[in-house]
């Protein structure tokens, strides 16, 4: 396979007795690149057939489950992106085979249930969260000989979001108990606590570990506190008020945060939504950039219909960022993939900025950002879905090869076009 967002398996040689560069050539993330890709591999197989599916938690659950259809809600590639583990709400997990596109095994969690699978830096490890019982314990596995570890219990309710540091073996999770709590996998207590953030709760580290930034949807508030002394108040928040929506009713309907993550180069935050927008916010002073529109939310039943109270959609990893940063892929209720392009031609700037900060003239707490419309970013990309797939609710770049996996009603793994030859060599 030849690799964009990391490195290829691309060599060169001089022949007999020359020097032979087995180096791995980087291709950077393109416009036309993205626009190349496709479905190469589709496993109808991702779930189980033979498996009913989870009984909802909640009434927001019940009503987003797609008529009852089984669907993959979550994926994580490990460390080298050489592995994937997909997780459903047929209680079965999958760890698959990215540079042979194929499955390795399929294991089950009929007991707890599974959702949120994070691979941990221990090869063959993840740890997740769990959808059945009062315990909504997170449960670290081995994949190796299918076995827990560890179980790490103090939610009171459903947990939300599981995020691993990047740098060593502490993690952190949010919950619907509106709670977040920093755990070590080397120990079962809950090593810091977020006590009440004022509701539903989703959390995500930086790429260093030093801070966390949490969404509320009750509050429409993110806030931002450091790893080190996260039972103190927040350094940092702001009221994610979309004044947008004030034209679909009074008052304006309140989108469910679904996801949220850093991106690798740590300038943006992003937030994910299950309605038609998504935000993008400077990771620094959280100044709200964008509204990432183009798509339709997961808040859609079967048929593409919503109601008029948001409802969470039945995944929470429906947009990602792209391993340089450099753009946004995401889901939609359609079955579409959608590539926002994050980079800023006007003006020359680096960045994604807002023209009311007058190129850093102006500072970013001293402006009512809750008293203004958020500018809209356009889709750059739309590429079709795989026919029959449905919604694709769960989407996610490698972060170290050229491809990405789209989970739903089965699992896809898209590669760009001109790799059909490579395809072969790596035994796709």
């Amino acid at each position: 396979m030849n690799f964009g967002a990391g490195p290829s398996s691309s060599s060169t040689s001089r022949g007999p007795g020359g020097p032979t560069n087995n180096a791995p050539v980087t291709v950077p993330l393109s416009i036309d690149l993205l626009n190349k890709f496709r479905p190469s591999k589709h496993f109808k197989d991702a779930l189980d057939p033979e498996s009913s599916t989870s009984t909802p938690t909640s009434f927001l659950d019940q009503q987003s489950q797609a008529g009852g259809l089984k669907n993959i809600t979550s994926l994580s590639f490990d460390d080298t992106g050489d592995r994937l583990v997909t997780a459903g709400n047929d209680d079965m997990f999958v760890l698959w085979d990215c540079k042979k596109g194929k499955k390795i095994k399929p294991l089950y969690s009929r007991k707890y249930g599974i959702d949120l699978p994070r691979f941990t830096h221990k090869t063959g490890t993840i740890v997740h969260a769990s959808t059945k019982g009062d315990d909504h314990a997170v449960r670290y596995h081995s994949m190796h000989d299918n076995k827990y570890l560890a179980y790490y219990k103090g939610h009171t309710a459903r947990v939300r979001s599981v995020d691993m540091n990047p740098l060593d073996d502490t993690f952190i999770t949010a919950g619907d108990d509106g709670t977040v709590r920093l755990w070590d996998l080397r120990a079962s207590g809950c090593k810091g606590l977020v006590k009440d953030v004022g509701g539903s709760a989703i959390a995500a580290m930086d790429n260093q570990g030093i801070v966390f930034a949490v969404a509320c949807s009750d509050t429409q508030t993110v806030m931002m506190y450091a790893t080190s002394t996260m039972d103190r108040i927040p350094f940092s928040f702001v009221p994610l008020n979309d004044i947008n929506f004030a034209r679909d009713s009074i008052p304006p309907p309140k989108p469910i945060f679904t996801s949220i993550q850093f991106s690798s180069n740590g300038e943006y935050l992003l937030i994910g939504t299950s309605s038609d927008v998504h935000y993008l916010l400077d990771a620094i002073d959280l100044v709200p950039l964008r509204r990432l529109v183009g798509h339709q939310g997961l808040e859609r039943d079967k048929t593409g219909n919503r109601g008029h109270v948001p409802r969470r959609g039945s995944s929470g990893e429906e947009i990602s960022f792209t391993s340089d940063s450099k753009f946004v892929v995401g889901g939609s209720a359609d079955g579409n993939i959608l590539f926002w392009d994050l980079s800023n031609a006007q003006g020359g700037q680096d960045k994604l900025t807002r023209v009311e900060l007058e190129n850093g003239q102006k500072e970013a707490k001293s402006i009512p950002w809750h008293t203004m419309p958020i500018p809209d970013l356009q889709a750059k990309i739309i590429l079709r879905g795989s026919t029959g797939t449905g919604m694709s609710r769960a989407v996610k770049f490698n972060p170290r090869l050229q491809m990405f996996a789209v989970g739903g009603e089965d699992l896809t793994f898209w590669i760009p076009e001109k790799d059909e030859d490579a395809k072969i060599q790596e035994g796709w």
